[in-house]
């Protein structure tokens, strides 16, 4: 091990607590609707993420973007271009990378806006930030995933964020045309009944072009009554009509959902119940399917690549199901092969990792797929963030 405490070993490594898992990057911390790790077309590892010095309005919240001191094994992160960097209350951000190297990053402020820029990595410096369109969205807190982006094959990002309208939050999407952005339009649909909240949009495209678009909808925060949803758009760029998941699910921050879609086409969505308990479906040409794990419950359960086809889900502190109050806040994750099932809970560290996990992943420009990097934070605050990575 080195001293700086990083982890290029197997999990089985993890979870005998034989070696370090973590390397500590500094202020910051993750969601998992949006993502917010990407390496450089030369191995880098960057991570974009806002500030939290106090829950749960994160005053004086910064975007900050950290690059790792070499590829692959990187031993510390530098701040990237610091004078620049976007300030006056981020809430959630994204950020994917483009077809010419260069990390798109999406986000929303405190002053009601939703912005978007770029870092080239061969300068390390922000673009200047351009504003997608006013959100009227200023109350939100740390756990209100509000942002998503991700780029097509052609190398253009597309990006979702919520924007309340009549009291409500809706989703609000939009991609880069040349070197401009289309004019913003709403995706979701209204609800029956009184317009409840859509919350935590999150992209993926799949190997064909279609994006994927999922998110939670629901009437406040932590109330049993949500749904998720979920819409997809063709490579014709027509959106087809949502899909709901029968089970509800709990509505609010800290709760997903997390998509990806793997290299066969198969869409694989993970949230929490309406009682917090872990939720696992999959699409395959027949529809819809549920392949949950065994009982537990968490928060914001998220969904990584295994580098085969098959996806690991990072949770903090699964417990029995009747047990939540007392739950311990360890990082967790268990594996599910391609057509297997999933296997047992495996404890990565210990600690106050009452977080969410923010995997790197992405269908396109992903570099270096066999090297899976997870992001999460320590509850403490103001939050530090940390980085795992995990080798074939």
């Amino acid at each position: 091990m080195t001293p700086a405490r990083m982890l290029i070993a197997s999990l089985t490594c993890l979870a005998s607590g034989a070696c370090e898992p973590a390397l500590e990057v500094g202020p910051g911390f993750t969601d998992v609707s949006p993502r917010q790790l990407v390496r450089t077309q030369q191995g880098i590892l960057y991570a974009v993420v806002p500030t939290c010095d106090a829950y749960p309005d994160c005053p004086g919240s910064e975007l900050r973007a950290w690059r790792a001191d070499r590829a692959l094994e990187p031993q510390s992160f530098r701040l990237v271009d610091p004078d620049a960097m976007p300030r006056g209350g981020i809430g959630s951000a994204a950020a994917a990378l483009d077809d010419q190297g260069r990390i798109q990053v999406a986000w929303v402020t405190r002053d009601g806006h939703a912005r978007a820029a770029f870092i080239d990595p061969a300068t390390d410096r922000w673009s200047a930030p351009v504003t997608l369109e006013a959100t009227d969205w200023t109350d939100f807190g740390q756990g209100d995933q509000g942002v998503a982006l991700a780029v097509d094959a052609t190398g253009r990002p597309h990006a979702c964020w919520n924007r309340r309208e009549e009291g409500s939050l809706r989703i609000r999407c939009a991609f880069r045309d040349g070197e401009a952005w289309t004019p913003a339009r709403t995706v979701d649909l209204p609800a029956p009944g009184p317009r409840r909240n859509a919350w935590h949009p999150t992209l993926a495209f799949g190997p064909d072009g279609t994006l994927w678009l999922s998110w939670l909808e629901g009437s406040g925060n932590y109330k049993p009554d949500g749904i998720i949803r979920v819409r997809s758009r063709g490579p014709d760029g027509a959106w087809r009509v949502p899909e709901d998941l029968a089970e509800p699910a709990m509505t609010g921050i800290d709760n997903g959902p997390s998509l990806l879609v793997t290299a066969d086409g198969m869409v694989h969505l993970a949230f929490a119940g309406r009682g917090n308990e872990v939720r696992y479906r999959f699409r395959d040409a027949s529809g819809w399917h549920a392949a949950d794990p065994p009982l537990t419950r968490t928060h914001n359960p998220s969904l990584g690549p295994d580098g085969r086809g098959g996806v690991w889900l990072y949770a903090h502190g699964p417990v029995p199901a009747d047990d939540l109050a007392s739950r311990a806040v360890d990082l967790l994750a268990m594996h599910r092969p391609p057509g297997g099932s999933w296997g047992p809970w495996q404890e990565l560290l210990k600690g106050r990792w009452d977080c969410s996990v923010a995997p790197r992943w992405a269908q396109f420009h992903h570099v270096l797929p066999g090297l899976l990097d997870f992001a999460f934070w320590d509850d403490r605050y103001p939050n530090t963030l940390w980085v795992g990575i995990n080798t074939l």
